[in-house]
């Protein structure tokens, strides 16, 4: 009883940063395609770097209270970067553009990296 309490408000506490970062993301992403008309890629790149920091600082200090393993917190978010990249271009070209190129990649990328980071980065 006591350790599935404590798993449902780390999981809170992880859709929480969760959100932060994606908005973060999202948010810094959207604001540079309005503002500059960059390819969204370019856009997603830069969401990122900034979302990174929310994310990996937020999972530290308050989802898990754990150092984890910094390196492949990296590694992961790196791939995960890739994969969405990846997505975002065989969206746009197939004729899905603007905001729906950023969102549906974020939210597929997001999922996955909840799952590595509980069981593979901060599992201590």
């Amino acid at each position: 009883m006591m350790v599935e309490r404590l798993l449902s408000f780390q999981a809170a506490r992880f859709i929480i940063v969760g959100i932060a970062a994606t908005l973060t993301d999202l948010g810094v992403s959207t604001l540079l395609l309005k503002i500059f008309g960059w390819h969204e890629t370019v856009c997603a790149a830069i969401g990122f770097a900034v979302a990174f920091w929310v994310s990996f600082f937020g999972h530290r200090f308050f989802t898990f209270r754990t150092f984890g393993n910094p390196f492949k917190f990296f590694l992961l978010a790196v791939s995960m970067l890739l994969l969405r990249e990846i997505m975002i271009y065989s969206l746009t070209a197939i004729g899905v553009r603007g905001f729906m190129a950023l969102f549906i990649p974020l939210c597929a990328v997001t999922l996955i990296t909840f799952v590595v980071s509980k069981y593979k980065i901060f599992k201590g």
